[in-house]
């Protein structure tokens, strides 16, 4: 079957997000032509843009060594090769985590390896990726199999370095001695701790993306990869072998690193049992075979906690041979068609739908909020047409009357738009101490003291108190921002439904900011520095490797928490009251203009006729915008993903 199911999906996934950034970009021109454009909407548009283009589809393997993880990436993604792209001949293992995409800045072919010594820069691995000079860089010639395989095969590279160096880069610790008579003086290490694989595969140029993560070491040594990388996945598969069972060490990885991602509703967790051809014995029929694998699928998700229909039975080697010969029959039972099925019907419907949320969403808003204000304009326009008309036999005197009437209602506009002046005074003064609570240099100099104090603290009790106190005194900031945030948010809420109540504005649902999502990440942070606190590598490794580590993966994601925070507040507190803004400004308009005409047609009814008419118009030129906008929406909200031969044919929203 190869993998046209998923190829096929991709595709149309993509056109979906074509058609997505399409629509977004025909919104940022109309708000500017009609003067809505703000540098936010701005900012949100451009957020928007960026994300539906960089987005991709990221499927992490994990797994301890020899567990043919890399056999399996081979046999998914790679068989049309007609040969192991990755090396995954016995012997050669992945030593260091591996992501294979496609640059599409760069448009070209490569792989680039971090060398292990980088361990011992107080530099983070999200900012190694920005920094070439760090990283050796091979091209590879597509021409050449040969030279790919070279390059390639380079991931798997160890070095022979000192137990004392070994300790240095913490990948040395006491229970490397056990069974040894006689302390080592040197060991091995992986040459490389992270590589970046380019290549120009279909899938991966549709926007694929493959983490290859090795085994419970690496998990273990470098906390970014369970803290940064693998929660933005979109599908975690956990191989296991069918020959061995699950073993001690793959339980440990999996209630370590992996179960977390169970809970995940954003996340798609599959158990792959690779290897199941080791069972295939030819002394058994077929039925006692497919028995022994049932019940080992059984007792996998009995000592997993999962149920039985999210473990798939496979043999990659088997069938990335069917694949590459082409042999149907041996395909169906290598179980890799089912695994294929799954990934493409589940997993990129679960990336399109968060995909959708993160980024549709945030421009639906903004076009919900000026399609009401279009909205409560065309009911304006209709309700002056309504009043005109009526005029027309109607004496001098009523004009006068209604002179008089939209004067009163117009200065007690004027008032409430003072009382709203206000307003804005009391949001700015807890904006001020909204943005005090989440003020970077404040929250730098609190993790640079922390940083001193376990510098100087070598104690293991002393160290974990101190790591301890630091996380107590970020979780009492957050609780600063969510008091602050709750305030303004308060007086926001007030603004908008003074002026809905009393002059009749659209019920516009403003958007707010929430803090909660960003007290959940922490709380998880949390936990996870708890799990770091605890740990025996906290307890056994050289103390300043423990202390770079905490610091380089765990307050560093905690600092990053904060800084998110801060830019999404100041963004809200910038445009919170722009909608309502928008609206005072056009109901002011619309009050002058009313007065405008009544005096003029109090003093000559022929004016009376033409401004009816100009009414007419007005209200067919809004109620076009409105169409165009709702059509925006539609195309945002309810589009979705479809195949070429399923294509539906845009559903518009008509302005008659």
């Amino acid at each position: 079957m190869e993998t046209n199911q998923l190829k096929q999906q991709l595709h149309a996934y993509e056109q979906w997000k074509t058609d997505l950034i399409r629509t977004v970009k025909e919104y940022q021109p109309w708000l500017a032509i009609h003067g809505m454009a703000t540098p936010e909407t701005d900012r949100r548009i451009a957020s928007c843009l960026n994300t539906l283009k960089e987005d991709r589809l990221t499927i992490a393997f994990a797994a301890e060594f020899s567990r043919g993880k890399t056999e399996l990436i081979n046999a998914i993604f790679f068989a049309d090769y007609g040969h192991r792209l990755l090396p995954s001949t016995p012997g050669r293992t992945t030593m260091c985590p591996t992501e294979l995409f496609y640059d599409n800045t760069a448009n070209a072919a490569y792989i680039r390896l971090l060398p292990i010594e980088t361990r011992l820069q107080d530099i983070s691995l999200t900012e190694l990726k920005q920094d070439a000079t760090e990283w050796v860089h091979y091209p590879l010639n597509l021409d050449s199999s040969k030279q790919i395989e070279e390059a390639l095969s380079q991931v798997g590279e160890t070095k022979r370095v000192t137990v004392d160096e070994a300790g240095r880069l913490g990948l040395y610790d006491d229970e490397m001695e056990l069974g040894h008579t006689t302390p080592a003086t040197h060991v091995d290490v992986p040459r490389w701790r992270h590589a970046l694989i380019s290549f120009p595969h279909p899938l991966l140029k549709q926007g694929l993306s493959i983490l290859d993560t090795p085994g419970l070491n690496a998990l273990g040594h470098e906390p970014e990869l369970t803290l940064n990388l693998l929660p933005e996945a979109q599908a975690v598969l956990f191989v296991l072998a069918a020959d061995t069972g699950v073993t001690r060490s793959d339980l440990q990885m999996w209630q370590h690193h992996i179960k977390r991602f169970k809970s995940n509703q954003r996340q798609g967790l599959v158990v792959v049992m690779n290897k199941i051809d080791m069972l295939w014995d030819e002394l058994l029929d077929k039925a006692d075979i497919q028995s022994s694998i049932k019940r080992q699928q059984s007792l996998t998700a009995t000592m997993l906690g999962v149920k039985e229909e999210t473990i798939f039975p496979v043999s990659a080697q088997k069938g990335l041979l069917a694949k590459v010969k082409g042999d149907n029959a041996l395909l169906q039972r290598s179980g890799l068609a089912g695994l294929e099925l799954y990934l493409s019907e589940n997993i990129l419907q679960a990336k399109q739908k968060i995909l959708q949320e993160n980024t549709a969403t945030d421009i639906c808003e903004l076009l919900e909020d000026t399609s009401s204000i279009i909205s409560t304009n065309l009911s304006h326009i209709k309700k002056e047409y309504q009043e005109l008309k009526s005029l027309s036999n109607e004496s001098t005197e009523i004009i006068i009357h209604l002179i008089r009437k939209s004067q009163a209602e117009k200065a007690k506009y004027l008032d409430d738009v003072d009382r709203f002046q206000e307003n804005r005074r009391k949001l700015k003064k807890h904006a001020t101490m909204l943005r005090s609570a989440l003020d970077m240099s404040e929250l730098d100099l609190l993790i640079t003291e922390a940083h001193a104090n376990m510098l100087e603290n070598w104690t293991t009790h002393g160290l974990k108190t101190e790591m301890q106190s630091l996380f107590e005194k970020l979780r009492a900031k957050m609780q600063l921002v969510t008091k602050h945030s709750e305030a303004s948010r308060k007086l926001v809420r007030m603004a908008y439904r003074r002026f809905q109540y009393d002059h009749g504005f659209a019920a516009i649902q403003p958007k707010m900011f929430s803090i909660m999502k960003s007290r959940m990440e922490l709380k998880a942070l949390f936990n996870e520095a708890e799990a770091f606190r605890n740990s025996t590598s906290t307890i056994i490794n050289i103390k300043h490797f423990v202390v770079k580590r905490f610091f380089n993966t765990i307050i560093d994601s905690a600092r990053n928490i904060f800084v998110k925070a801060n830019e999404e507040a100041d963004g809200w507190l910038d445009t919170a009251l722009q909608p309502l803004m928008y609206q005072i400004r056009d109901h002011r308009d619309m009050l002058e203009r009313r007065l405008i005409d009544l005096r003029k047609i109090s003093k000559s009814r022929d004016t009376l006729q033409t401004r009816i008419d100009e009414l007419k118009q007005e209200y067919k030129i809004l109620a076009r915008q409105l169409t165009a906008l709702r059509n925006m929406q539609n195309t945002l909200t309810h589009s979705r993903p479809h195949i070429d031969e399923e294509r539906p044919r845009p559903r518009l929203v008509s302005n008659n």
